[in-house]
């Protein structure tokens, strides 16, 4: 196991004083930052019983010890990891586009799931030390578990360290929040990220990852999956001064069957980083995802207005509750379009000085 070159400085930390470790950790930042990896290998280290591994100069676990050996199997009888139904069996972290394709009624952690955790729990170690249970992401449980695990939280049996993953930390109960200690992920500087992506055989890092907020795993995983052609094909339809919204919308269509992995998930989310740069390029003259396309948006800006930008961006919030399984699917394309071509009007015809 290991850790990225952005999380070194956080490894670090975390293992200056592992006596004193919380019972509790919730470890969230965005999507792509490989915070369950990071958990895993921290798991590992604190398992670890290699004689060399305090002195390892990065502190790793050492990999071949019997921990670690059991790690590697999946057979450690002090780790859990718990997931919803649908994670992979490799438990990788999954992205948005593979978290939207999620069915109705699959990618929960439920009850039983945490109940299940009672005999590992309470009836003791059985290398005499530290239990240690993940749970990724968090805030997939449903109320009914939230609650089971909040009742471990209150007393926690001794030697048992949770470590909860999540990417929306603020969707967690409150009082589950009040019980763990928060470790923050952030993004690592531009040029890092870019090495690491270079170093991966990704092209045009540099875009790719202002598109994804700056996640290195998120824009190594569009390049895997073909996204950012998809992605800029989705746009181009937003950027060429549309008029039609039929005519939009039978591009979009297009484009949804041609490109597997590119569903209606992915298409409101282009076109809410679209608005999103537009209002920033509208009050403050800055882009965060779009530089490459920035003639384009200041092509478009002086035809909106700032309440139009935010109202548009609202109505996108809302019907994100609906994309998964929309009634009509060309209605859906045909409405979001009309929503757009409505929202380029509406800085005409405006007195001096209102926005």
């Amino acid at each position: 196991m290991n850790i990225f070159e952005w999380q070194k400085p956080l490894w670090r930390q975390l293992l200056s004083d592992t006596e004193n470790m919380p019972h509790a950790m919730i470890m969230t930042g965005p999507e792509g930052l490989g915070k369950l990896a990071f958990a895993r290998t921290f798991a590992a280290r604190l398992l670890c019983q290699g004689h060399d591994a305090a002195n390892h100069s990065d502190r790793l676990p050492c990999g071949h010890c019997t921990s670690c050996t059991w790690l590697a199997s999946g057979n450690h009888p002090d780790f859990r990891l718990v997931q919803p139904e649908d994670e992979d069996e490799e438990g990788n972290e999954q992205s948005p586009p593979a978290a939207s394709l999620r069915k109705s009624g699959q990618g929960t952690i439920k009850v039983e799931q945490i109940r299940g955790l009672n005999d590992f729990i309470f009836i003791g170690s059985h290398a005499g030390g530290r239990r240690i249970a993940i749970l990724s992401p968090a805030e997939a449980m449903n109320s009914a578990a939230a609650n089971a695990l909040l009742k471990v939280l209150e007393e926690p049996p001794v030697g048992v360290y949770f470590i909860l993953i999540t990417s929306a930390w603020m969707h967690l109960l409150p009082t589950i929040r009040s019980r763990c200690r928060k470790i923050i992920f952030g993004c690592p500087n531009q040029q890092l990220a870019q090495q690491w992506l270079a170093a991966e055989g990704v092209k045009s890092p540099s875009e790719l990852l202002q598109l994804v907020g700056g996640a290195p795993l998120q824009a190594a995983n569009w390049a895997e999956q073909g996204r950012l052609d998809a992605y800029q094909k989705a746009i181009e339809t937003l950027a060429d001064n549309p008029d039609d919204p039929v005519a939009m919308a039978a591009k979009w269509s297009s484009l949804l069957k041609a490109e597997q992995g590119f569903g209606l998930p992915q298409l409101v989310e282009a076109t809410q980083k679209w608005l999103f740069d537009l209002l920033l390029l509208k009050t403050v003259g800055e882009l965060r995802y779009h530089e490459a396309w920035r003639k384009k948006l200041e092509g478009l800006v002086a035809r909106v207005s700032t309440v139009g930008l935010m109202s548009c961006y609202q109505d996108l919030l809302k019907i994100r509750a609906v994309v998964r399984h929309p009634l009509n699917t060309q209605l859906f394309l045909e409405d979001l379009a009309t929503r757009y071509l409505r929202l380029l009007t509406s800085g005409r015809n405006k007195k001096p000085g209102v926005i």
